[in-house]
């Protein structure tokens, strides 16, 4: 029996051992388990992870880029001097500029070039360039942008150039974008030749009328994939030439007329027509600002919420910059002086007023 009871004691010290090492294995897996866990979690998706707290973006500040270009040699490239008022963040800013398409959006060259501005509170201008190889005929301009993020506060820049033609390879300079001038009088432009009859059931122009499968087309926009253009046809069946339809207008000719200024007569105004045909409105051209009625401002003062800023355009169209209107100051960018001395030692208060 003492050996019997022996035998039962032994087993059992044996079943406990095995028990033990049974709980330090689980133990230990569970441990080593944690471990690779605790490295793995880099997206912070555990429990109680170390994760990457960042400040809450709360307030968007938006700065204008002001540019030039200045053609090349043989007019293949560019030469871009971009200007921003000042640089309120800590560091630096980089800012780029993409060529876009004006007709599809599309971007050919992403970041043609790029330079960055430190910080400052004076206005800064550099300068890079950039070719057009590789970069299909067509319409085109450039946007600027950068952003810069400073506490809870991100600083956009942006900007945009008017529209230019890029044609084999090189740059032609845009249509009246330094001065609007007067649309030139009706000369050699071609009208639609006849290419239909009222009675051929044929789809064409006929002299100045257009005809879908016989039918005179009348109070209707026709596009004439020959002529490359819209053309409106108005109750008589006629297209319409040298006056609106809506916010489009028509040329000598009967062509829509799209990227580019023109001076209308009736309303003594120049006015810009976008890449798809409408008018400008609320928006800047270059140097120059079309108002809500699509109107060129000329001698008075605009307020541009985007850039928070007060703006005066001068006689002649283009934005008012190094000079004093008044008791107000405009910078080099256009926008008037705020609290702040300018240039020449002046003071102006909260208002832009001159201190005197």
């Amino acid at each position: 029996m003492l050996g019997f009871k022996q035998i039962n004691i032994k087993n059992k010290i044996k079943e406990m051992n095995n028990m033990n090492k049974k709980k330090l294995l689980v133990c230990a897996l569970a441990l080593s388990t944690v471990g690779v866990l605790s490295t793995i979690d880099t997206a912070g998706v555990l429990p109680f992870s170390a994760q990457t707290v960042h400040a809450e973006i709360t307030k968007i500040e938006n700065h204008k880029v002001d540019y030039k270009i200045t053609p090349g040699a043989e007019n293949k490239s560019i030469y871009v001097d971009m200007t921003v008022e000042n640089v309120p963040v800590k560091y630096s800013v980089y800012i780029y500029a993409d060529i876009v398409n004006a007709k599809t959006g599309q971007i050919p060259r992403k970041d043609t070039f790029n330079q960055g501005f430190d910080k400052s509170s004076v206005p800064i201008t550099k300068q890079d360039w950039t070719n057009f190889a590789n970069v299909p005929d067509g319409e085109y301009y450039l946007q600027f942008h950068g952003e810069s993020k400073e506490g809870d506060t991100l600083h956009k820049f942006s900007g945009k150039s008017v529209i230019f033609t890029v044609k084999d390879g090189k740059y032609v300079n845009p249509l009246d974008s330094s001065t609007p001038k007067e649309t030139e009088k009706p000369t050699a432009t071609e009208t639609p030749k006849q290419s239909a009859n009222s009675n051929s059931g044929q789809t064409g122009w006929s002299g100045s009328s257009y005809y879908k499968a016989g039918v005179k087309v009348v109070n209707q926009w026709v596009f004439d994939v020959q002529y490359n253009s819209y053309f409106y046809l108005n109750a008589s069946g006629n297209y319409v030439q040298n006056a609106w339809s809506g916010n489009y207008y028509l040329k000598s000719g009967g062509y829509m007329a799209k990227s580019e200024w023109i001076y209308d007569n009736n309303y003594q105004s120049y006015y810009y027509l976008t890449a798809e045909g409408s008018y400008a409105r609320n928006a800047w051209a270059g140097s120059y600002y079309l108002k809500s009625d699509g109107k060129m401002a000329k001698s008075e003062w605009i307020y541009d919420s985007s850039y928070s800023s007060y703006y005066y355009l001068t006689s002649e169209g283009s934005y008012a910059r190094n000079t004093w209107v008044g008791d107000y100051y405009l910078k080099s960018n256009g926008k008037m002086a705020v609290n702040e001395r300018t240039p020449d030692g002046y003071t102006v208060d909260g208002s832009g007023k001159w201190v005197k």
